[in-house]
């Protein structure tokens, strides 16, 4: 293994026992701490897998992923002030100290879902095939509209109705973009279908599905965290989180590599 795998071994070890003791900085920036750990365990495994790693091998693409996580839950965040699903308790006093938590914790989102997917893709996890198939521009134009409307809708509805909506909020992003980067011969999840290869798909659900479960564990425990307030289904819970949300975790890693994919241009 890599050095950076047991360097974060030991992050997460550590802020788990200091934890334990009621370390006050480790119950703020727990969240932060045990996901970054995580992130750099996951891609020494990867690197000793397939000898090369996002860390390793793409630095620069990984800290600007880094980088790009930040602004893209800011994003979300902006639209929670409309539909209002979750919010933060047991914040610190200071203002600077929030920033810090809030902003080192956005930026380690997409990369750990990444880094998950591809420990999976390394696995050789779903590597199955399907047929071929052609879709026609006027429906991927029709699909980036309707991702368009769903955000929109979030603007401009009143909160008794966008407190329902949150499936738009993650459909929004992937049914927005991904059409785009199709039509702009970027990597997109519909390419990867019409071409019969739907393991990306399914490793990026999985590794979404992994990392919501963790994200919860993890954030239970903590003292600065996260808790929800969903209009329906919001019993029974796992953690903090209605079973019901669980859903969103997949959701959520298609729309970071559709954003991805259109902010940094990947080609296939």
């Amino acid at each position: 293994m890599r050095f950076h795998f047991y360097v974060g071994l030991l992050i997460i070890s550590v802020a788990e026992i200091l934890l334990f003791f009621g370390v006050t900085w480790i119950k703020i920036f727990f969240t932060p701490l045990v996901w970054t750990g995580y992130i750099l365990l996951i891609d020494g495994i990867v690197f000793k897998i397939k000898k090369k790693s996002w860390i390793m091998n793409r630095a620069k693409t990984f800290l600007i992923m880094a980088g790009l996580s930040i602004l893209f839950w800011y994003g979300f965040e902006f639209f929670n002030l409309f539909i209002k699903n979750w919010r933060y308790v047991g914040l610190p006093a200071a203002l600077w100290v929030q920033t810090i938590g809030f902003t080192w914790a956005f930026a380690t989102i997409g990369p750990a879902m990444f880094e998950t997917a591809d420990l999976l893709t390394c696995a050789v996890a779903f590597r199955i095939k399907t047929k071929t198939f052609q879709t026609p521009k006027g429906i991927l134009y029709t699909i980036s509209v309707i991702g368009a409307l769903c955000l929109l809708s979030l603007l401009v509805t009143p909160h008794s109705i966008a407190q329902y909506l949150v499936t738009f909020l993650w459909l929004g992003p992937l049914l927005l973009f991904d059409p785009l980067n199709y039509l702009r011969g970027r990597k997109s999840i519909i390419r990867n279908w019409e071409q019969g290869n739907i393991q990306i798909f399914l490793c990026l659900l999985v590794a979404g599905t992994i990392c919501g479960f963790l994200w919860e564990f993890w954030n239970y425990w903590a003292t600065t965290k996260w808790v929800y307030q969903l209009a329906y289904l919001a019993e029974p819970k796992i953690f903090e989180m209605p079973l019901f949300g669980y859903l969103g975790f997949p959701l959520l890693t298609l729309d970071y590599y559709a954003l991805y994919s259109f902010v940094l241009k990947w080609k296939d």
